[in-house]
């Protein structure tokens, strides 16, 4: 039976119980769940000496890694709240979500794949060389005053996060560490959802431990299991259904940097991996790469996203016998159903998404009337229960639009629930395009193309992908005498815009199909360019 507890409270527990047994393997970095404690209060002690204090937000721009984990859960150990963000922002993301977070704290590494981050800081905050660390004053981002950088060298303005190690060794965290409840907020994830702007998902230390615990039961996780997810820890996929479902049973979380299906392959075989989790996208490319040989693995349970389709070629081709297929939204901390693996038939496992986790109750409406409907009526998922975020950070009217006077979560995702009161996930209600995993808004990539000098008119939908899910598709009119090549659009995103919500191809028309009130038809749209194929 689940009791509530903090995420510091979680981490001195397993290391209590599990200590010299390994907790994270990240390529050739390997780390204890004892000398995980000693890291996070360490690190929580150099936070308080740098200026962060409980309840201040703190945005952490890392990759998969060691780095990534402790700073997380020393936030968490101090009562902070950390603000995951995406590695594949460019610096106007990067300044919506400090901005929006209110972020008093930046956590970054200063460069990562191609990407240079400091570089990118160092564009919406030019007074943070000649500052003191801990003392930046930001025209754009006046909230913004602790940089930590993970870098070989001295950042100036900056502290180092090696540093922090160091620092304030005879701080007692025992009062602060004792005032952080399971009821209070832990995160603000960031999600694209319908609107043009990411809205800040807020889940408690609660909502996300317990989740992690849910999906490792479910999972059949124990001790002995060394649990390969190769999921972004900015994602919950990475963080509550990898990280966390680990710590809760004192299993070993196996991980990369980025994915990398070559890569995923060997550390699964090099490190005799149990378990496997991750979204469509990956298991497509781990299972296309050629070094794939199902005789040398030894996985015997997993979880994934997509159609059916998927999972059955997961446990045929990669032989994971307890695989299954779940269901989640970031609102609710994400998993909302999953099978379980060691005692659902494989036929359930493989054709729908389990049923929900202990304490969720979910319904199918009509969309329209919000009336409930009966099994294997085809409607809106809602769902309700400890899982729920507490809200949409500073948008009270978005939040009461998602939440209902009874607590209901209406997803704006369609599906249905069979007689047996298992979950089916048939696609999304609302205008989001879902690509590799991530939910991209429409408005917002149609909003940045509307920037190019040549464009009239812009529409931006999702069409169906094997590899991908959705590949972000651009419809667009340009101005009368202007000529562009699809090659130009995408480079012109290419320079702004994170990878994931870059047009994958650009359609050129002029005839729109259109609504009796003047608005575009997408779903028509849509079907337009299926029949062109």
């Amino acid at each position: 039976m689940w009791v509530p507890i903090s995420i510091g409270f979680a981490v001195e527990e397993a290391a209590r119980l599990y200590g010299g047994r390994e907790f994270l393997v990240v390529d050739d970095l390997r780390l204890t769940y004892r000398e995980l404690y000693r890291q996070v209060q360490e690190f929580s002690r150099g936070l308080l000496a740098a200026g962060v204090k409980p309840g201040d937000h703190a945005a952490v721009w890392l990759p998969n890694g060691i780095e990534w984990v402790v700073a997380v859960f020393s936030l968490a150990n101090l009562g902070a709240v950390f603000v995951p963000v995406n590695t594949r922002f460019k610096a106007e993301e990067l300044e919506y979500i400090l901005g929006q977070s209110d972020s008093s704290a930046l956590i970054l590494q200063d460069r990562f794949q191609k990407a240079e981050f400091l570089t990118m800081v160092g564009e919406l905050c030019p007074e943070l060389s000649p500052s003191l660390p801990g003392n930046l004053h930001s025209a754009r981002l006046p909230a913004l005053r602790t940089v930590i950088a993970v870098s070989p060298g001295k950042i100036p303005g900056s502290y180092s996060y090696g540093e922090l190690f160091q620092m304030a060794r005879d701080i007692d965290l025992k009062p602060v560490e004792g005032a952080v409840r399971p009821s209070q907020t832990v995160s603000i994830l960031y999600t694209s959802g319908s609107t043009a702007f990411p809205k800040g998902v807020m889940l408690t230390h609660n909502n996300i431990l317990r989740n992690g615990f849910e999906i490792g039961e479910r999972l059949g996780l124990t001790r002995d299991d060394r649990y390969f997810n190769p999921c972004p820890y900015y994602h919950n996929a990475g963080l509550v259904d990898g990280l966390l479902a680990a710590l809760t049973h004192g299993s070993c979380n196996v991980t990369l940097p980025a994915f990398d299906a070559g890569a995923s392959v060997a550390i699964m075989e090099r490190e005799r991996c149990t378990a496997v989790g991750g979204i469509q996208t990956m298991f497509t490319k781990m299972m296309e790469d050629p070094a794939l040989d199902r005789k040398r693995l030894f996985l015997r349970t997993g979880w994934t996203t997509g159609p059916p389709q998927t999972p059955r070629d997961i446990y045929e081709k990669m032989g994971v016998t307890g695989i299954t297929n779940l269901y989640g939204i970031s609102e609710a901390s994400p998993c909302c159903s999953i099978s379980d693996c060691r005692r659902d038939p494989l036929e359930d496992r493989l054709n729908r998404m389990g049923k929900p986790l202990p304490g969720v109750e979910m319904k199918i409406v009509n969309p329209q009337s919000g009336e409930c409907l009966p099994s294997d009526a085809k409607g809106e998922i809602c769902v309700r229960g400890w899982n729920l975020m507490q809200g949409y950070y500073k948008k009270p009217e978005e939040t009461a639009k998602a939440i209902d006077g009874e607590g209901w979560l209406h997803t704006g995702d369609l599906g249905f629930i069979d007689e047996k009161g298992l979950v089916f996930f048939m696609g999304r209600i609302k205008n989001v395009v879902r690509s590799g995993g991530e939910n991209i808004s429409p408005e917002e990539v149609e909003n940045f193309i509307f920037r190019h000098p040549k464009v009239k008119h812009v529409e931006v939908v999702g069409l169906p992908d094997e590899k991908w899910g959705q590949r972000v598709t651009a419809c667009i009119e340009l101005k009368e005498g202007m000529e562009a090549t699809q090659e130009e659009i995408i480079a012109f995103c290419k320079e702004k815009m994170a990878n994931f919500k870059v047009p994958k191809e650009v359609h050129f028309i002029t005839d729109w199909p259109m609504t009796g009130s003047g608005k575009v038809q997408k779903f028509k749209l849509v079907e337009n360019l299926l029949a062109k194929k």
